[in-house]
């Protein structure tokens, strides 16, 4: 027993020796996935390494930002002050020199050189001892601009300085605040709601009324695709409400005047405001393209024309369980008006019928559609 114990460790010396012997040898794995290997069995996280093989330049920059922020912003086709200070300074009171790069969304006053051709696609910046204020030794500033795009999504764009005597560049991100609005639909995924949507809410005052369950809804729902640094309303009209707080075209309403919109993922233009806050549809076409590919809307307007007219017939309304006062979105047994979620006339906003004079279709409360979102 004891000889047989002495020939098993030293056949697992044995083993442990070549094993050792084949890693120290400088053999050439091939590349095959067939052949499994012991290295091919660890994985090494790469991010691990991607500090030794970054190299900062000798004097490094970082940008200023104001309280609250984290990366340096500019709202879209606007312009705005950013700046940078150098790290640990020389304290021979040189100039650290840097060249900042433009791109396609992110521009600058260039320089002007004309042993190079005329203007650069760089602004050149020199950092060193302010002797008019020692506040600003080895800070330097620039205005940046962003140039529109047609989407309604916050962008981050890069922005790269260069250190001029070494070469090594740094890489900073630039946020862009879109100045245009998304429009999403709440479809409650893919069930709808019943136009009495706010009845539950506002009988246990977890909200104060329709309009708060409205765009409650909107809120908790924003998809992937669309600004989700905005507040977002529901468009409806809401004209009862225990809370007060009512809304159509012109008491808190969801779109405004010079501003663009953009449905279907924040991709498609959906209308340009250049005047007011509603669209003139007068039966014709009047999104350049529709707020959704498919389904029915709440909408609660009487007319295309987006005025209101009793809430009991448009807007599911009816009196609280209390017997008062009376709330839109609150009752299954009235009736709501809808919009076509493809249609870019009037339609959009109160489905009419075909006859001569056309009149607004009206729908039992108990069915389901969904709810439109407009950016903020």
């Amino acid at each position: 027993m004891k000889g047989s114990k002495s020939l098993r460790t030293a056949f697992i010396l044995l083993c442990l020796t070549l094993w050792f012997s084949k890693c120290n040898n400088a053999e050439s794995t091939p590349l095959d996935g067939s052949k499994p290997s012991l290295a091919g069995a660890i994985t090494i996280d790469p991010s691990i390494f991607w500090d030794i093989f970054t190299t900062l330049p000798p004097y490094p920059i970082d940008p200023l930002l104001n309280e609250g922020e984290t990366t340096l912003s500019v709202d879209e086709n606007d312009a705005a002050d950013i700046m940078f200070a150098v790290q640990n300074p020389p304290s021979d009171g040189s100039t650290i020199q840097y060249r900042f790069y433009t791109n396609a969304n992110i521009t600058f006053v260039t320089d002007y050189n004309p042993d190079q051709g005329g203007y650069q696609d760089y602004l050149t910046l020199d950092f060193g001892p302010d002797p008019q204020n020692a506040n600003f030794d080895y800070k330097n500033g620039f205005q940046i601009n962003s140039q529109e795009d047609d989407n309604c999504i916050n962008n981050y764009y890069d922005l790269v300085a260069v250190h001029v005597a070494s070469g090594i560049s740094q890489t900073f991100k630039v946020k862009v605040n879109d100045s245009d609005k998304c429009i999403f639909v709440a479809t409650n995924n893919g069930a709808g709601y019943a136009g009495n949507f706010a009845k539950k809410a506002i009988d246990n005052a977890i909200f104060a009324g329709p309009l708060e369950v409205a765009d409650d809804i909107c809120n908790s729902n924003v998809p992937d695709g669309v600004n989700k640094d905005v507040a977002y309303r529901a468009m409806l009209a809401i004209s009862y409400s225990p809370s007060g707080n009512y809304r159509d075209p012109s008491v808190n309403w969801v779109f405004s005047t010079f501003k663009r919109y953009f449905s279907q993922g924040g991709k498609k233009l959906a209308y340009s405001f250049t005047s007011g806050n509603t669209i003139g549809f007068a039966n014709a076409a009047q999104w350049t393209n529709s707020l959704g590919t498919s389904g029915k809307i709440w909408t609660g307007f009487s007319s295309i024309d987006w005025t209101t007219d009793t809430p009991v017939l448009t807007q599911c309304a009816s009196l609280q369980i209390t017997g008062a006062p009376y709330s839109s979105w609150y009752s299954s047994t009235a009736t709501g008006t809808q919009g076509v979620l493809t249609a870019v006339n009037g339609n959009s906003i109160a489905e009419m019928t075909n006859t001569d004079p056309a009149i607004v279709i009206q729908n039992l409360c108990s069915q389901k559609r969904n709810i439109v979102c407009v950016g903020q």
